[in-house]
């Protein structure tokens, strides 16, 4: 075995019921070409300082047992991220018995790195995973590449967490193959995008982390970069957020979850919608296309999580000991329920499996560029901040469109106005780092200012909405108690409009920071 290696590899989760019928899939029984899976025990171990220092540095050191066949230890680290291809170097070496010794590595860049973060320090068992890894080489068009299938536990002293992957390692070829594969078997099997490693599942269990929402970082732009490069960059973070955001939908453990995972979507939206004419059509369609399905697949989840958690309880405080108010509550946290369970269906449809693919791909290699005219690579070759300026000016047209005679709009004019008015902030949040970041504040801060107040109105026409779906199921008491919400919707609505004018006002003034 060369001690030093590179690997690309494509992670995927599957549900254990479905590994049957992966391995029995006509397209995987083609490409194996009579070769067979070969089912492998291992158990391997993790180690770092208590504190997780090495882990913090993008190092991580394994111990493992193969069947049979031994012990080994590895060393990876981190080559850059691909976002759903994670490319890692990676140092192995045998050993005769399954007690770590770091001196044993002779590559001098593995040495190197040992020397600088984990010499004198305390090395310690951290986790492990236990499980059955089915195996099997594939040729698919004119890559070659490793089939895994994982099947076992993480564990970290008394905790555990169940596995169930499917991994696709590179060994020859270009990594869109990878993706091409997983695509094809998707059309069989239920497969959904990871990016998680086992080891991050296995620090989680040992630092005791409970899954939350999670709030994706700001994209840090640089006047050189390319357009290719901000768009995957803009790609892989609203893939991040959707994917970490996930099992706070499919477990109900953080409302907040179902908002950023929407957030999400609707920023990779805007994005698509931003970079619209340097993309060919095709793919770029479909990816429109998958996101608003899956988006609305969330929306009556986040209308009732701000219905029960905002709206409500607002009205609870002035009538603390009204009958209808609390039947109200009731019969909305079953709404809820319905919600809840509309979301996690939705998740489980094969468009969202292949939303998150698709993205990952287009996040990882140019796989956007497939049918690009000339033009249109030229624009995407081009600096980011060549780019940046007539995109703002196309977004903050269509705001001024509408908003000019803001004073004059409907409830739905008004709600078309808010979603002009979202995509020039994401546009501004995605593309200020290449502008004075003080001029971007004081105009995010004023748009800012509009978007909260359209917001409210938007949230006030959409409890409105739920409100019908629940009169059915009142009593009389409820039915008053519905009176009261909609008339203190009606005070609000009125008091948020007025201040809407002079928002919208403040911001048509100001100096716009691309020019």
């Amino acid at each position: 075995m060369t001690e030093k290696q590179i690997e690309i590899e494509l992670k995927l989760r599957i549900d254990p019921k479905h590994v049957a019928r992966l391995k029995n899939a006509p397209v995987l029984r083609e490409v194996k070409e009579g070769r067979r899976l070969i089912t492998t025990h291992l158990v391997s171990i993790y180690h770092d300082t208590p504190k997780l220092s090495l882990a913090d540095k993008g190092i991580a050191i394994r111990l493992r047992k193969k069947g049979n066949k031994g012990w080994e230890q590895t060393v990876k680290t981190s080559n850059g991220l691909r976002e759903a291809l994670p490319a890692r170097q990676e140092w192995t070496v045998e050993l005769s018995e399954g007690v770590l010794d770091l001196d044993l590595f002779t590559d001098k860049g593995v040495k190197k790195l040992l020397t600088k973060f984990a010499k004198k320090k305390k090395i310690d068992r951290i986790f492990e995973s236990d499980l059955k890894r089915s195996a099997v080489d594939l040729t698919y068009r004119d890559a070659v590449m490793e089939l895994a299938i994982d099947q076992g536990v993480v564990r970290s002293g008394d905790k555990e967490t169940p596995i169930s992957e499917v991994e696709f390692e590179i060994k020859k070829g270009h990594p869109a193959a990878l993706f091409d594969l997983a695509l094809e078997l998707q059309r069989t099997v239920p497969l959904l995008l990871s990016m998680r490693s086992k080891a991050s599942r296995g620090r989680d269990l040992y630092l005791g982390t409970a899954p939350g929402a999670y709030r994706a970082a700001p994209i840090e732009l640089t006047d050189d970069m390319s357009a290719e490069t901000a768009f995957r960059a803009l790609l892989g973070q609203g893939l991040r957020m959707i994917l970490s955001n996930e099992v706070c939908v499919r477990n109900d453990l953080d409302i907040e979850g179902c908002h950023q995972m929407r957030i999400g979507m609707r920023r990779l939206r805007v994005g698509l919608n931003l970079f619209k004419k340097n993309l060919p059509a095709g793919e770029a369609v479909l990816l429109r296309r998958l996101l608003k399905s899956c988006s609305k697949g969330l929306d009556g989840l986040r209308d009732w999580d701000v219905f029960l958690g905002q709206t409500l309880p607002m009205i609870e405080g002035h009538f603390p000991d009204h009958d209808g108010i609390a039947q109200l509550r009731k019969a909305a946290e079953k709404q809820r329920a319905k919600a809840l369970e509309a979301a996690r269906t939705m998740l489980d449809q094969p468009e969202y499996g292949q939303l998150l693919l698709i993205l990952g791909a287009w996040a990882s290699y140019s796989r956007w560029a497939s049918g690009a005219s000339t033009e249109q690579m030229k624009a995407m070759a081009a600096p980011v901040a060549d780019l940046a300026g007539p995109l703002l000016d196309q977004a903050y047209k269509r705001v001024t469109r509408r908003g000019e005679k803001i004073a004059e709009l409907n409830v739905a004019q008004l709600h078309a106005l808010r979603l002009d008015v979202k995509q020039m902030r994401y546009g501004t949040e995605f593309f200020g780092s290449v502008y004075p970041s003080k001029k971007v504040k004081k105009f995010r801060s004023r748009l800012t200012s509009m978007q909260e107040i359209l917001g409210q109105l938007q949230d006030a026409a959409v409890a409105e909405a739920r409100l019908a779906d629940l009169t059915s199921s009142l009593s009389k008491d409820g039915l008053v108690a519905v009176g009261l919400v909609s008339g203190w919707f009606a005070a609000r609505v009125e008091q948020e409009l007025q201040g809407l004018e002079d928002a919208a006002a403040a911001f048509f003034e100001q100096k716009l920071f691309w020019k």
